[in-house]
């Protein structure tokens, strides 16, 4: 198994890395890193012996630590998740977990919020010589069930290529983890026994990593934008965790539409209307999954090429990303524009989130409420203060069914209003008021 170069973790989020070594007078030490591998699971906390870990806070699904040096011996872990509302609930407690001395411990929190649990791999902290990479590898997908790594730069596998066979779920394999030659690497992933190219579930590219890379590598689940893989891998390289996706990923693009005096739009790309993307009428959304690239893309009304009422040459939708774009403004004074979101559209299992956009270009700033359906707004019920036009936000909503209100700023002088809104846990939800309404979208 193996690989990344290290220019691949180049825009992942670095965080404090505890280094060092221990004189023969000093306190034996270990090194920790913890990785958040449950896909529908809220941000977390990593608290050690009570206190949050060092770059351990408000961490995000397929995000983790570096290695932290902790002094050896019985440590109590807790994987604290943020809820809707400031609440927190401690989903994991693991207490007296021993860190022996000179070892590293990966701990992850895995599989569906439901049954969430820890999984702790270790190994000796001394790692490769500068000639050789060492790879460890974790199945972190609880919906796949055996699966055999493939690795080789060929064209196509067989049942010679495979690394690492039948490797399930949360196992701790007697095979890893492995060291290899530095050097050129391509991993490929399908279920336990297949062996053909017909059978890839996750194809790396060809990678190439430098001697002396120390890699943990973790297979979770894949719900970013534009799936075409089950999996992505999580590649932690001692200083930052990576997402690495499997070639030919795409890019979800969703398109709102929020001019009143404009009907049905075509979205275009090098002129030609992007099927999917087409006769989008007012206080809608649609979506398409497109190839990771660059687009000049232009909104016209449906059936015509001109006028052009939104100009976006050069726009670049990356692989695995959630981009939402909305046209917004009055046609009849030409003041059309996008307004550009980086989405996630991940459901979370403990709570709704709902995105809120200002798209009425007349309203001026407003207060957006929220109150339990039928219970009327008030100065309490304020949830975004001070918001301006083209100002987004998203919100963590408890289930239930709620009240919405656009009211003008610092009063409950209400503009818009949109009542009996019922949201479940786990929904993924748009609401965007126009100079008609609050519009609502539920993604997911």
């Amino acid at each position: 198994m193996n690989i990344v170069k290290l220019s691949l973790f180049a825009s992942a989020a670095t965080f404090l890395v505890g280094c060092g070594s221990d004189s023969p007078d000093s306190t034996p030490t270990s090194q920790l890193r913890v990785t958040h591998a449950s896909a529908d699971a809220p941000q977390v906390s990593i608290l050690l012996d009570g206190a949050i870990a060092s770059g351990l806070s408000d961490v995000d699904y397929q995000q983790g630590s570096g290695l932290i040096t902790v002094d050896s011996g019985n440590h109590d872990l807790i994987v604290r998740g943020l809820l809707a509302g400031d609440a927190t609930a401690d989903v994991i407690t693991a207490n007296a977990v021993n860190f022996a001395p000179d070892m590293q411990y990966d701990v992850f929190a895995v599989n569906n919020v439901s049954s969430i649990e820890p999984v702790i791999l270790s190994r000796s902290a001394t790692g490769p010589d500068t000639q050789s990479i060492r790879l460890d590898v974790l199945h972190g997908h609880p919906g796949v069930g055996g699966v055999d790594i493939h690795l080789t730069t060929d064209p196509s596998i067989s049942a010679s290529t495979v690394a690492v066979s039948d490797l399930a779920f949360k196992e701790d394999e007697s095979q890893l983890p492995v060291t290899l030659p530095a050097g050129d690497y391509r991993i490929r992933i399908t279920l336990a026994g297949q062996s053909t190219d017909a059978d890839v579930v996750y194809d790396s590219g060809n990678l190439t990593l430098d001697g002396g890379s120390d890699l943990m590598v973790t297979a979770v689940p894949n719900v970013s934008g534009g799936i075409v893989s089950p999996v992505n891998l999580l590649v932690a390289d001692g200083s930052a965790v990576s997402v690495l996706r499997s070639t030919g990923e795409k890019a979800t693009v969703r398109v709102g539409h929020a001019v009143a005096d404009l009907g049905d739009v075509d979205v275009r790309a090098s002129g030609n209307v992007v099927t999917g993307l087409n006769v989008i009428g007012f206080e809608k959304i649609k979506s398409l999954d497109l190839a990771a690239s660059s687009y000049d893309l232009t909104v016209t009304p449906t059936g015509a090429t001109t006028p052009e009422a939104i100009q976006a040459p050069g726009t670049s939708f990356a692989a695995g990303s959630e981009t939402t774009i909305f046209a917004v403004g009055r046609f009849s004074d030409q003041s059309i524009e996008p307004v550009v979101i980086e989405d996630d559209l991940r459901s979370v299992a403990s709570y709704a989130k709902l995105r809120v956009l200002h798209a009425n270009p007349v309203a001026g700033t407003v207060d957006i409420h929220a109150a339990a359906a039928g219970s009327g707004f008030s100065a309490s019920t304020v949830v975004l203060e001070g918001v301006n036009f083209k100002d987004t936000a998203v919100l963590e909503v408890e289930a239930g069914t709620y009240d919405f209100a656009v009211a003008a700023a610092g009063t409950t002088n209400v503009l818009l209003s949109a009542s009996g809104v019922s949201l479940a846990n786990g929904n993924v939800a748009t609401a965007f008021a126009t100079e008609n309404s609050i519009a609502l979208n539920v993604d997911k």
